[in-house]
């Protein structure tokens, strides 16, 4: 058994050491997303693939290629658990709509969940899932916004948590831009919001995984370009204003972000498509690479500046949510899922169903204010959870 020091990672919780128990893994839904999730089971050495759950049967004659037999093929939980036997973790990557009953029924079986962003389809759906995991406290359960782990957005969450020299935070500009062309493929072409639905939820995630606050107002525009013969909005335009709990009602202590999203971004893919800025009162932050740009003020008007970097060995190098492990991305979710199992539900993930849905809720009141042309305030989808 390898040992890690036990640390409070700044973010609520105190890890327990790693331990070396292997947990037994079933995929359902065998998609794209599902084999990025395979790959880190592999590579994790504490969790083993048991069993596929998908409703293609012809996969079944590919079992092979997944390491297993023909006979560790389901189409449904509930066979498998008839057949096999509870896995400790069940890993639901299929598409969103499905997330919300999928979930029930596998942890209404006691099994620990991982479920795929986007977290559901619907508030309502995703509230069901927070309902269930409270009612359960003795299982983990996670979603996969993975890219609050990499390792650029963990060092901006880490320096601005841990080793802030810049002051107050006053506003973030971000845009992701890119083509996809005519095509929407797979899952991906139901979407009616797809951009929103999709991959805004990461970017909305990381707003609040970097400061710490609650998105709490939203104002967002989706729109399908005069070109493009789409037939669910590729682009959106969206105002955010970021506070503390004890500031929801100061509005001079907001923190204000704008985001510009695209998949139907025509030209070459420039630098200026995609950016992640933070502006603080003494100076600026650049998210990208594998270390953090900084740019400091040398007066009070930001006219003289200085510049600096900031590494993952700045951080404490005891690796990404200090957790002792080299992992980023998918594989610190997998290792922080393993250790509230072995915990017994008490060190949920930072990704637990409860914890999450802040940022899922901004992408379902972005669909709301696009929609409706209203702004949104996004504290009402959770005022009455127990989160």
């Amino acid at each position: 058994m390898s040992k890690s020091n036990p640390k409070d990672n700044k973010s609520g919780v105190v890890w327990s050491e790693k331990t070396s128990a292997t947990k037994s893994v079933v995929i359902i839904g065998m998609g794209s997303q599902a084999n990025s999730w395979l790959g880190c089971v592999k590579k994790h050495p504490d969790y083993k693939l048991t069993g596929i759950v998908d409703i293609d049967t012809e996969m079944m004659e590919h079992m092979n290629i997944y390491g297993l037999a023909e006979e560790d093929f389901f189409i449904s939980i509930d066979d498998y658990v008839q057949d096999k036997g509870k896995p400790d973790l069940a890993i639901i990557a299929t598409p969103i709509e499905s997330h919300h009953v999928l979930c029930k029924e596998t942890m209404d079986h006691g099994i620990n969940v991982i479920c795929e962003k986007n977290m559901a389809s619907t508030i309502y759906a995703g509230r069901q899932m927070v309902q269930c995991a409270l009612d359960h406290p003795e299982l983990t359960t996670s979603v996969g916004q993975q890219y609050r782990y990499f390792i650029h957005n963990y060092l901006c969450h880490c320096y601005i948590q841990e080793h802030n020299e810049l002051g107050d935070l006053a506003m973030i500009r971000m845009a992701s831009g890119g083509n996809w062309g005519e095509k929407r493929k797979g899952w991906r072409r139901f979407l009616p919001e797809v951009y929103l639905e999709d991959m805004m939820p990461h970017w909305f995630d990381l707003l609040r995984y970097w400061t710490g606050l609650d998105i709490v107002q939203v104002k967002c525009d989706t729109f399908i370009p005069r070109y493009s013969q789409w037939q669910g909005s590729s682009t959106a335009f969206v105002s955010l204003a970021l506070a503390h709990p004890d500031d929801y009602n100061h509005r001079h202590n907001w923190v204000w972000a704008q985001i510009y999203g695209d998949w139907q971004s025509r030209g070459p893919n420039t630098s200026e498509k995609n950016f992640q800025k933070l502006y603080f009162a003494k100076g600026e932050l650049k998210v990208g690479g594998s270390w953090l740009e900084i740019t400091k003020y040398n007066d009070e008007q930001g006219k003289e500046s200085e510049e600096d970097g900031f590494l993952l060995s700045d951080s404490g190098n005891d690796g990404v949510e200090h957790m002792g492990t080299d992992y980023d991305g998918q594989m610190i979710i997998m290792e922080q899922v393993k250790r509230c199992i072995d915990s017994g539900g008490k060190d949920q993930p930072l990704n637990a169903f409860p914890k999450i849905f802040k940022s899922f809720a901004v992408s379902m009141a972005a669909i709301e204010s696009s929609r409706s042309g209203k702004n949104v305030w996004v504290p009402d989808y959770w005022k009455d959870l127990n989160i």
